[in-house]
């Protein structure tokens, strides 16, 4: 059988294109995070019927089982009566992403970003300085350089930190891989934290107890965005935290 060689991709385009993922995470969800900050999620915490409640019900309450099965609990849908830790966990990550990206474009725009044009000579004549005068405000203005004041946000930087990343127009040198690599880093912790906060991340922890059914091991999966599940790995029967269903 021939042997099909495949050059190693380089580390630059790795890079690229793991820096572009981690912005594109950051820009398309900063809304949902934003949106947390004021959309009322849940009724009352604990849930009246929650998991804890349910696998009680053949056994005497286990207060560290519902402890553990709380703080696993997707906190989009256990907010109720105690809505300030999850509020002020999203308002640390927003600060964080705001900061840290902004931060890093200050840092980067300097490195990177080509000085306006300067107006022309007073001993110019008057019709190639008009003419150099307005190339110089045109290039002032120009809506892709990076500001000092205004739009410092994350996402407009995330945005601004994109079109580097992707080498578009501008005015603008063209990243070094040390600079690439910077932004890699950066985007990358932002989007995690983001997605943490989002409940994306999918988690799977053994609860420290027995199924009441079977005996068998109970293990509880969270993340995706999806309401938290325990499953028991003997009879395959599941817990909801607002209600019972079989597998």
């Amino acid at each position: 059988m021939p042997i099909t060689l495949r050059p190693n991709q380089h580390p630059e385009a790795t890079m690229t294109s793991t820096a572009t993922a981690h912005l594109t995470t950051v820009i398309d969800r900063w809304d949902d995070l934003t949106d947390m900050l004021t959309t009322h999620h849940g009724t009352t915490w604990p849930e009246p019927m929650g998991i804890a409640h349910l696998l009680a019900a053949a056994d005497e309450p286990d207060t560290a089982l519902a402890a553990r099965l709380a703080e696993r609990a997707d906190s989009r849908y256990t907010l109720g009566a105690s809505p300030a830790p999850l509020r002020l966990a999203i308002v640390d990550t927003i600060r964080m992403a705001d900061n840290d990206l902004v931060y890093l474009c200050d840092t980067l725009a300097q490195e990177i970003q080509r000085q306006p044009m300067k107006a022309a000579p007073s001993f110019w004549l008057p019709a190639d300085r008009a003419a150099r005068d307005k190339l110089a405000a045109e290039d002032a203005a120009d809506v892709r350089r990076w500001r000092y004041r205004g739009h410092r946000s994350a996402p407009y930087a995330a945005a601004w930190l994109l079109a580097r990343v992707e080498a578009a127009p501008g005015p603008f040198l063209r990243l070094t891989t040390m600079q690439l690599g910077r932004v890699e880093g950066v985007a990358k912790h932002v989007a995690g934290r983001i997605e943490q906060a989002l409940d994306m991340v999918q988690s799977v922890q053994p609860v420290g107890r027995p199924c009441p059914l079977c005996d068998g091991q109970l293990v509880v999966a969270s993340g995706d965005g999806e309401q938290p599940v325990v499953t028991c790995f003997g009879c395959r029967q599941t817990w909801t935290l607002d209600l019972l269903s079989v597998a």
